[in-house]
């Protein structure tokens, strides 16, 4: 027998037409996400013929088998009720609308010809003064209608010889269902009728309705399915009776026919603009379509059920649409409730226009690959930006860092004082040579090393500090460089995370001794992999510089260029740290937007701070005065011991969520080689060791939209909502 797939099978009219599909022995596919869970299709489940697959229509790229052996397609799956549609629109969009249409395509791609779209007559709008038919102007009040209308014209481009779409316009639908609603005019005054024997109509009651019952429904896409095609394809059908265009009052009139005893009460309230009248006669004339159910048998039916018991608690949030959504919503996709993204959000993607991957492309037909023209020019634009002397375009800030040490003269039996938490690379490059990395505490509020702990870590083995501007924020320089002074100790600034931030006025890279800073993908700006040392130190640039390639006395453009010169020498034992033109040449245009970039960050992080302020469980960092913020991190503190989850939890949830997040950092001092190395206890820093517990990095990058920020808020917000304690 021919198989037929309905998306939204669980639903209000999807429970119906499943059982009469499965009456007329049809094998049925159901694809839902279920989010009124499996009670409306629990009597089909031991049916053979009956195959349920849950899944969100916005994943449909996850059920590569979804239409094997499908001879059509109903397509029922949708947000329905303009309240829930209008709670949010993006998701409403997906569904509705994107979602549909993938949904179609695919349908096609499989060569299934058959596809039932059942949309609605609320696409008519407020056309109260004329019967609207299928070709009536449009003139939809809701965004639940314009995105019905706005996949109908979808699915009819598509038509050919193969695909032959139906759109079924249902009225306005009602009766009892395995998945019951309340939220339907019918069955909302019926329910009012039956428990507070009065019905309450607002606005006078004049607006009108086209009415068809849910069995009717059912039987209208059936019929559709089953006709020839010639008489279906590409065809639009309004679905219901002329004799069923009823005002709202008129309604009341029919239930007090069954329930004489009941009061019926008018109050005030704003106009409803839906109002409409609408022709059934295409659908009589072509398909002999005629409703077998009145508004008496509907309301009897469901005034039985309701006394008899049959629905249960019928105030649940399963019989409302738009209290279901929002009670989904806001809970958490591992815990029952809607994934708040159908797609994964990653941390952090770099923004790469069409200027950075035309200058690759010159690079590479130019011929010169590695360091040459470019990594020249782009060393200009660095000094340019900073204000500083030199700038020597590396491989990586690690490389930055550890030249530094090099250029200082960092060996072994020296100490290095830095923070714990922080990157590998800045405390690695200091047992690379020989040193020991001295540790001290961050000040818990800035995350940056607490500059009133670092004189005490100061002995006669210390050599120099690595400062680090965690997340973008450059250090308490006025403190720290104060100290260094007194001791005589050479500051190298850890800026990996703060190329475009200030202190004091002056952009980072000319205050230290020396900078380092990174180019890395998820950075504030990006040349691939790469970094940068800055300093004005003339010698310790010819010394780093050297150090960088080999410790050769020229690099290749020198070498073999038309100007340079085949003769070199090593004049040291150096490294391969030195950047290529072809990361370069994205440098060269990444610069120049760094304060456009930057500037986006600020924005989405001020939003970030206004949506998390009021929720006691996140701490949001300080800063410190005189200082301007790179902003490449957005670091939230949670509150564990207030909450029923871990960090670690926390960061799987919003996982679950399709959210990425990020740890900076794990403090240094709790890793296996620093411990055994070196026998740091978690206790020795319990700023560091608190915060390591406790710190989550939300994505912040100006690839980001507004909704994708809003993805974010709400899902950090539902998470810890239903995990507080």
């Amino acid at each position: 027998m021919k198989k037929i797939l309905v998306t939204g099978g669980g639903g209000y009219i999807g429970s119906v037409l499943v059982k009469r599909l499965l009456e007329k022995n049809y094998d049925v596919r159901v694809f839902d996400v279920l989010f009124f869970g499996e009670d409306p299709l629990k009597e089909f489940q031991k049916n053979p013929k009956f195959e349920l697959i849950k899944g969100d229509l916005r994943n449909l790229n996850e059920f590569p088998k979804l239409f094997d052996d499908v001879y059509a397609v109903i397509h029922l799956a949708s947000l329905s009720n303009d309240p829930s549609c209008d709670v949010d629109p993006q998701h409403t969009t997906d569904i509705n609308y994107l979602s549909s249409i993938e949904l179609a395509k695919l349908s096609k791609q499989h060569k299934i010809q058959r596809f039932i779209f059942a949309s609605s007559c609320s696409v008519y709008g407020a056309r109260e003064d004329i019967i609207l038919d299928e070709n009536s102007e449009k003139a939809p009040v809701s965004l639940y209608a314009k995105s019905k209308i706005d996949f109908e014209n979808k699915l009819l481009e598509m038509i050919d010889k193969d695909f032959c779409p139906t759109i079924m316009r249902n009225g306005t639908v009602f009766g009892l269902s395995p998945r019951m609603r309340f939220d339907l005019i019918v069955n909302l005054m019926t329910k009012y009728a039956v428990t507070k024997n009065k019905i309450f109509i607002v606005g006078g009651g004049l607006n009108w309705r086209p009415l068809i019952h849910v069995d009717d429904v059912a039987t209208s896409l059936i019929m559709a399915m089953e006709a020839p095609l010639e008489k279906v394809n590409g065809e639009i059908f309004n679905v219901g009776h002329n004799s069923m265009n009823f005002q709202v009052k008129d309604v009341a009139d029919k239930i007090k026919k069954v329930m004489p005893s009941i009061e019926v009460e008018y109050a005030p309230s704003d106009k409803d603009n839906r109002s409409y009248r609408v022709s059934f006669d295409k659908i009589e004339k072509i398909l002999g379509f005629m409703p077998k159910k009145s508004i008496e048998d509907g309301v009897k039916e469901i005034a039985e059920a309701i006394k008899n018991g049959k629905l249960g608690n019928i105030d649940s949030t399963n019989y409302i649409n738009l209290k279901k959504f929002m009670e989904l919503k806001n809970l958490p996709f591992a815990s029952g409730g809607l994934r708040t993204r159908s797609t994964f959000l990653p941390f952090a993607l770099p923004l790469i226009g069409e200027e950075e991957i035309n200058e690759v492309v010159d690079t590479l037909r130019s011929g010169w690959l590695t360091t040459g023209p470019k990594t020249k020019r782009f060393e200009e634009e660095i000094k340019n930006y900073i204000g500083c002397k030199h700038a020597i375009a590396l491989s990586s800030c690690t490389a930055a860092l550890h030249l530094s040490l090099v250029a200082l003269n960092v060996g072994p039996g020296d100490e290095v004082i830095t923070t714990p938490v922080t990157f590998a690379s800045t405390a690695n490059v200091i047992v690379h040579q020989g040193a020991k990395p001295v540790f001290v505490d961050v000040d818990r509020k800035t995350m940056n090393i607490d500059p009133d702990k670092i004189e005490e870590k100061i002995t006669k083995k210390t050599k120099a500090i690595i400062a680090v501007d965690l997340a973008g924020q450059p250090c308490d320089y006025d403190k720290i460089m104060k100290i260094a002074k007194k001791h005589n100790l050479p500051i190298i600034e850890d800026a990996a995370h703060a190329i475009g931030a200030e202190h004091n006025g002056k952009k980072v890279g000319i205050i230290n001794k020396t900078t380092c800073f990174s180019f890395y993908p998820i950075k504030n700006m990006t040349t691939i992999e790469g970094g940068v040392l800055a300093t004005d130190d003339d010698k310790l640039a010819e010394t780093a510089r050297i150090y960088s390639l080999h410790g050769m006395s020229r690099d290749a453009w020198q070498r073999y260029s038309s100007k340079g010169s085949a003769q070199w020498q090593t004049v040291a034992p150096g490294y391969k740290y030195n950047m290529t033109d072809v990361q370069a040449s994205l440098g060269l245009h990444q610069i120049k937007k760094l304060d456009d970039f930057i500037y986006k960050r600020e924005k989405y992080a001020k939003f970030y701070k206004d949506a998390f302020s009021k929720i006691k469980e996140i701490m949001i960092p300080g800063s410190i005065g005189n200082i301007k913020h790179a902003q490449h991190l957005f670091i939230i503190i949670l509150d564990i011991d207030n909450l029923k989850i871990s960090r670690d939890e926390f960061i799987e949830l919003m996982r679950s969520e399709n959210i990425g997040t990020g740890i900076h950092f794990i403090s240094l001092h709790t890793h296996e080689y620093y411990k055994k190395t070196f026998g740091f206890e978690k206790e020795d820093f319990p700023n560091a060791a608190y915060l390591s517990d406790r710190m989550v990095s939300l994505p912040l990058y100006p690839k980001m939209g507004m909704n994708d920020l809003l993805d974010v808020i709400n899902a950090v917000t539902k998470i810890i909502n239903y995990s507080r304690k």
